[in-house]
């Protein structure tokens, strides 16, 4: 894999190096919305979403949705977007599930998750019959059967299971494990007693179950093992589910040494899996939900910086400060998460030397990428950083005030601002009002 790859699927190279994306110049949207900026390609998330449609419509035969992870990263805009695909999506706050219901997505299309949901976010879900309601303990069960009982009213909900399957990613988003925060545990028996519950229950309208192992996998049998232990659940508890859900979480590809797996993987051993189930165990074939978020707009985002202080170092390594950092990017703070990025312009009269691409904040730890060969880095320089669109600016903060970036929505050389620069010293939060 070359660098390039890692790039949105529109990317155009003139003069031997990056120059476009989305038929706009990286440079001129530099130069006009300032930095640091995020974009979004039309073109790539549009396929990625197709791609992963017309792989469940060819290797699946029952019925099947796609549940756009909107932790991943959401805006009133992108929304929007998302309401014209008719795609279903999941929220784990009231804020998340008032903006997608501004923005057009219609209730039956809304799953509420979440390990510690509120009183009021349950309320709001049950009033508004909303798709399913993921119950994560026996706990928030009878929570969520006590709201329901007192609104006169019987939401549809799904078990998230917790299957004990440890995956090979970092331990911060490793979450199927049995120590895991979230969701009903198998090993101790209350998932099975959970599924009792919900089907003898007056209160709640148990449809479905669910599972999510992590974040940025690459192994489809984990998923496949994941499922097993749903369909034996059901099996022990005598009950055909309308619904299974096996989560999210396949990876995508950050660095040339990434894997770089095909999701045609995971959606085989999902489809695969489910039907051999339902095959042993003589039932009918439940709809199946997936969540992607990463990789439906990861590598459809890349972040832009310009270049500000310079210094080298006695090792002869080289440190370039950007403008933005951990406010706009907290995943190597928080992750180790490891990045590319390369020169916007032509810098092929410059030595390759061993890099250190920094941010802007006091923190030690404001590092984008702790080492990379690049041209040697001056002021004023524009740095793109590919496969930024998840999980950098729904992470984002307001860290020594800065502003959050401008970001925008590129479709074939249309521009469209999604979301203006913030002016951090104007927000009422900041002045106490």
């Amino acid at each position: 894999m070359d660098t390039i790859d890692l790039f949105p699927d529109t990317v155009e190279i003139h003069n031997g190096h990056i120059s476009h994306i989305g038929g706009c110049s990286l440079k001129e949207l530099a130069s006009k919305y300032g930095t640091p900026l995020y974009i979004y390609d039309a073109v790539t998330f549009a396929w990625n979403y197709r791609y992963l449609h017309d792989l469940l419509a060819d290797t699946y035969p029952g019925n099947f949705d796609i549940a756009y992870a909107s932790k991943a990263y959401l805006s009133l805009p992108f929304a929007r977007k998302l309401a014209n695909l008719e795609t279903s999506i999941d929220v784990a706050s009231i804020s998340e599930l008032e903006i997608v219901l501004k923005a057009g997505i219609p209730p039956c299309r809304i799953h509420l998750h979440g390990n510690n949901k509120s009183e009021a976010e349950i309320h709001k879900a049950i009033d508004l019959q909303i798709e399913s309601i993921v119950v994560d303990s026996l706990d928030e069960l009878h929570f969520v059967e006590e709201i329901s009982r007192k609104m006169n009213r019987i939401p549809a909900i799904w078990l998230r299971i917790t299957p004990d399957i440890t995956v090979d990613t970092h331990k911060a988003v490793q979450t199927g494990h049995s120590a895991s925060k979230f969701g009903i545990p198998v090993g101790n028996g209350e998932a099975e007693e959970a599924i009792k519950l919900g089907l003898s229950s007056d209160a709640v309208r148990l449809t479905g179950l669910h599972t999510h192992l992590g974040s940025q996998l690459f192994d489809s049998d984990r998923y496949s093992e994941a499922i097993n232990i749903l369909f034996n659940l059901c099996h022990k508890t005598d009950w055909q589910p309308e619904i299974i859900s096996p989560g999210g979480g396949w990876g995508v590809p950050y660095t040339t040494g990434s894997p770089d797996t095909d999701p045609s993987d995971w959606i085989v051993a999902i489809s695969h899996t489910v039907q051999n189930c339902c095959e042993k165990y003589q039932i009918k074939l439940p709809k199946i939900i997936i969540e992607p978020g990463r990789w439906l707009v990861a590598k459809a985002g890349v972040s832009i910086y310009s270049v500000g202080s310079t210094k080298s170092l006695p090792t002869g390594e080289w440190i370039a400060a950007v403008d933005g950092g951990m406010s706009d990017n907290p995943r190597p703070a928080l992750y180790d998460a490891h990045y590319s990025a390369v020169v916007i312009g032509n810098s092929a009269d410059r030595p390759v030397v061993p890099t250190r691409l920094v941010g802007r904040f006091c923190e030690s730890g404001d590092e984008l990428i702790h080492q990379i060969d690049l041209p040697r880095l001056e002021r004023g320089d524009i740095v793109a950083i590919p496969v930024s669109g998840a999980y950098q600016l729904s992470m984002s903060s307001n860290y020594n005030l800065a502003d959050r970036p401008c970001v925008l929505w590129l479709d074939n050389g249309k521009v469209e601002v999604m979301q203006k620069r913030e002016k951090a010293s104007q927000s009422n939060w900041w002045l106490g009002e």
